[in-house]
Order: C-alpha cells, then sequence, then structure tokens
C-alpha cells in the first residue's frame, strides 16, 4: 500500500519537470540572442540557421509557458491580469518577435487595426496565443500573414490569416456550431489551440464570453484563427 504522505500527483512532478526545463531554456535562449546579436546577416554565413534556432527554441519554450498555465488553470490558481489595451501598440509589439524571421523568408507580415480601438484583456495571456498562432502561420503560408484588430458586436476580435493551404477540416472550428469542438482524444487540434480556446473563456463580460473561431477563407486562399474578447 502507498504511503500517502510521501506520494505526489504526478501532474505535479510533471508541471514540476515542465518550470525547470523552461528555466534552462530561458538560459540558452539567452546565449542564442547574444549569438545572433553579434552575427550579422551580411558577414555571418550561418546567420539564418541560428534565426532558425532562435525561432524553434523559443517555440518550445513558448509550448512549455503554455502547458504551465493550464496546469495552473486546472488547479484553480490562474487569475486572470486583465487590464485596459490599446490594441494598435500592443499589435506591434506582439507581431515585432518575428519581423526579422519572416523578412528573412520572403513572407509580409502586416497589421490591419483602427488607432483608438481600446480592449480589456489579459495582455500577457492572450500574447502567447497570439504568438503561437503566428509561429504556425509561419509554418504554413506562402508568403504573407495579416493580423488585424476591430471591434465587433461587443467584441474585440483579433484574426490572424496566412495565405497557406488553409486549416484540415477535423480542426475548422465555430463556437456557434454545436457539431465543431476541441477535443485531444480526437485529434481535432493541438496545444496552441486547445490552449486558446482556454484562455478565450477565461474572459468574461456581464453575459459574454469570449470564444474562437478557425475557418478557411473562401477560393482556397488560407486560413484565419480568430479570437473574441468582451
Amino acid at each position: 500500500m502507498k504511503n500517502a504522505k510521501n506520494s505526489m500527483d504526478f501532474s505535479t512532478i510533471l508541471a514540476s519537470s515542465v518550470h525547470d526545463m523552461k528555466n534552462s531554456l530561458a538560459m540558452l535562449l539567452g546565449s542564442l540572442n547574444e549569438i545572433t546579436n553579434q552575427c550579422e546577416p551580411k558577414t555571418c554565413p550561418v546567420h539564418e540557421k541560428f534565426r532558425r534556432i532562435q525561432h524553434e527554441t523559443q517555440r518550445v519554450n513558448r509550448d512549455l509557458v503554455l502547458l504551465l498555465t493550464l496546469y495552473k488553470m486546472d488547479q484553480g490558481k490562474y487569475y486572470l491580469n486583465a487590464d485596459e489595451v490599446l490594441v494598435e501598440d500592443y499589435l506591434e509589439e506582439v507581431i515585432l518577435e518575428y519581423k526579422e524571421l519572416l523578412d528573412g523568408h520572403g513572407i509580409t507580415l502586416s497589421l490591419q487595426c483602427p488607432q483608438d480601438l481600446v480592449g480589456y484583456f489579459d495582455r500577457d495571456i492572450v500574447s502567447s496565443v497570439l504568438k503561437t498562432i503566428i509561429s504556425n502561420a509561419y509554418q504554413y503560408t506562402q508568403d504573407s500573414i495579416t493580423v488585424s484588430a476591430a471591434k465587433v458586436d461587443g467584441f474585440i476580435e483579433i484574426n490572424i490569416i496566412d495565405n497557406g493551404p488553409g486549416y484540415p477540416s477535423h480542426m475548422i472550428y465555430d463556437n456557434t456550431i454545436p457539431s465543431t469542438g476541441i477535443n485531444f482524444e480526437t485529434g481535432n487540434t493541438g496545444l496552441g489551440l486547445y490552449f486558446s480556446q482556454q484562455v478565450a473563456n477565461l474572459h468574461k463580460s456581464k453575459d459574454k464570453t469570449g470564444y474562437i473561431q478557425i475557418r478557411n477563407l473562401t477560393n482556397n486562399t488560407g486560413g484565419c484563427f480568430s479570437i473574441f474578447l468582451p
């Protein structure tokens, strides 16, 4: 019989391990940033390889952050830190991380947002959502990614659109259609999209709750991820 005093929940062990891995990756990212800053594109033949390694390391580090946040949500230990946000400035900061990487691959990253658009949401956790989706779009787009935002029916709608092959049919998700849903067991999505749904659901205002949509554009011109925040 196991000693209850000495036993530990596996999810707690996993969360602790993920935290240690995240700290190690943070140190690695620091070193990669130093190397990349000293390695000029015009004089360093491996500059692009360093940028790619840096991007992939950031992606893994971000996934670990998502796992830790999901663990805190599951344990009831994550508390939303919503604040007033000037959306255009906020989105410019989010996409700045990808500009050099995408420019190097001939991918145009554009922003469409009213200058006076103001939202009220958790900056950090929504940023994790947007960066995860942009990172995914980078893998599949042909040559352009567009980030747009607008106020629609009492929600701040933020879209990430690429001109790649679009999302596979099993990943199409519409909050208004009961037959579609995000479910790990059926393989309907990856960690990033599941996390995005949980983040959207955390945002509530009066009778409104945040949600996401995943759709393909008409005429097979790409995919669109949308998050709606009340």
